[in-house]
């Protein structure tokens, strides 16, 4: 396969990735005879005064083509600006302002890609529960763009697992839980497939800034499958993971401050079509942090 053909096709697979990852902590509920005094409650209650955000992905995806490494680089940067809408039942309705969304390719030496200019500036509802689950998207697929792999899609891949997930009951330092939980994204030509298992610990608190935060870290496993067409060719991407993170959450505020997680997948790409496989090694390290 002709080295600039090949080229495209890993720019537009590691984009179409990407844009449907979900790397984070699940929740659960706590047991209520493990609290201690120090037990508090982690709750989502956005104000309506304006919260801004950051998220700040970077990919590092490695190929072994015939034996030459083939090095991606991509950054995606996404700016939001949140604030509290009322409530629907006992959920929150969140209004969300998309203030930056930026995607650069950066292979070989030539650099691709920019701002998403259809999506900046745009404005949605979504409604998410008191622990953090996403309930209605419905607002975040209406706002759509062309991606860089030529797909039609929404924000809605972006806003699927934003908001951390928290357990439902008090926790007191030093509480772990176990959690698993999937997700599934889809286009007009891609589907991603996750199983995602977490290992969490309350640790304690710690200021960020001058904010007073829980702190819970997790450790990752889990699977990742792609399945996409690209220049005319069936292509699946598919492997184990791991990583980490960090999740800091305001109880006073009633939102998370910052979530840093990082994750190592070992995998293969192939060209069905061609009969083709490759080893493929992807790194990613992502920061949602508030703005001031």
């Amino acid at each position: 396969m002709k080295n600039c053909k090949m080229i495209r096709i890993i720019c537009q697979v590691v984009l179409t990735i990407l844009t449907g990852l979900s790397y984070q902590l699940s929740a659960q509920n706590a047991p209520l005879q493990n609290q201690q005094s120090e037990a508090v409650k982690l709750e989502y209650k956005y104000p309506a005064d304006d919260v801004k955000y950051l998220n700040s992905t970077q990919v590092v995806q490695d190929m072994d083509i015939n034996g030459q490494s083939m090095k991606v680089n991509v950054t995606n940067v996404l700016g939001c600006t949140i604030k509290a809408a009322g409530m629907q039942e006992n959920n929150i309705r969140l209004e969300i302002s998309i203030d930056t969304l930026d995607q650069t390719i950066d292979v070989m030496g030539g650099i691709s890609g920019g701002p998403v200019k259809e999506a900046i500036g745009k404005t949605f509802s979504m409604t998410i529960s008191p622990e953090g689950k996403e309930v209605d998207l419905s607002g975040a697929e209406q706002v759509t763009f062309v991606s860089g792999n030529g797909d039609n899609s929404n924000v809605s891949q972006y806003f699927n697992d934003f908001f951390p997930d928290v357990p439902a009951g008090p926790i007191s330092p030093g509480f772990t839980w176990s959690s698993s939980d999937s997700s599934f994204a889809k286009t007009s030509s891609t589907t991603i497939k996750q199983l995602i298992r977490s290992e969490n610990k309350f640790e304690g608190f710690e200021k960020v800034g001058e904010i007073n935060c829980a702190k819970i870290t997790f450790v990752l496993s889990g699977t990742q499958e792609m399945k996409t067409q690209s220049q005319g060719m069936d292509i699946k991407m598919y492997g184990p993971f791991t990583g980490k993170g960090e999740l800091y959450f305001a109880p006073a505020e009633g939102y998370f401050i910052k979530q840093v997680v990082s994750t190592r997948l070992q995998g293969t790409l192939g060209m069905v079509s061609e009969g083709a496989t490759f080893p493929l090694v992807m790194e990613t390290n992502s920061v949602n942090e508030i703005q001031k």
